[in-house]
């Protein structure tokens, strides 16, 4: 005599019960939840760009940022919209009395893209091979900054703290015209940020 195994219906059932309950683990292992609110202008990210990023490492070194911004029409068309992916190391923490924190170095590398389709990553027909060296959609950017922040006595807040910052840094065809070209001056290629941050 043979058991009669669950049927197909029965089984995807139970599949998807024991998904939802997995993802469900993983979310609260993994805290997806952000834990900073990011307001900046500059750093080739737009005027302004926002965002929400996410503390890890053992002492919050390392964080992810996703940041959405608005570039003003200026004297195109139209304006237009970016969006950046952010990694962020800050090796140091230096506590200033028991209110305040400063970062006195935080280090990032980013892309930035363009929400538009006048940009492009593959070089269009219309020019011929190596006419532009890097695509006009993507920019890799590197940047230094320093941060001081403020931590609010109450810790039950939905704010924890509030910090400001500025970031010095550059992108990778501003550098490539730097070092190609010894007429430019560094404000001629470097981008300066300045932000504010909430942790949540």
């Amino acid at each position: 005599m043979t058991m009669k195994w669950l049927s197909f219906r029965d089984r995807m059932r139970l599949v998807s019960i024991l998904f939802v309950l997995m993802a469900d683990m993983s979310a609260n292992a993994l805290n997806l939840r952000p834990s900073t609110l990011n307001l900046q202008c500059g750093g080739g990210m737009g005027l302004p760009a926002i965002g929400v990023g996410w503390q890890y490492g053992r002492s919050n070194n390392f964080e992810t940022e996703v940041m959405v911004g608005l570039i003003p029409k200026y004297d195109s068309s139209n304006a237009k919209v970016t969006f950046a992916l952010k990694e962020n190391f800050v090796p140091w923490h230096i506590a200033l009395g028991s209110d305040f924190i400063l970062e006195p170095l935080t280090t990032s590398f980013y892309v930035t893209t363009i929400i538009s389709n006048k940009f492009w990553v593959k070089l269009p027909s219309r020019y011929q091979s190596g006419y532009y060296g890097l695509p006009t959609k993507i920019r890799m950017n590197i940047c230094l900054g320093q941060r001081i922040a403020y931590n609010f006595k109450r810790q039950d807040m939905f704010v924890k703290a509030v910090s400001a910052f500025y970031e010095l840094g550059t992108c990778d065809i501003y550098l490539l015209s730097a070092f190609g070209n010894k007429y430019l001056k560094p404000t001629d290629w470097l981008q300066l940020c300045l932000g504010v941050r909430l942790r949540i």
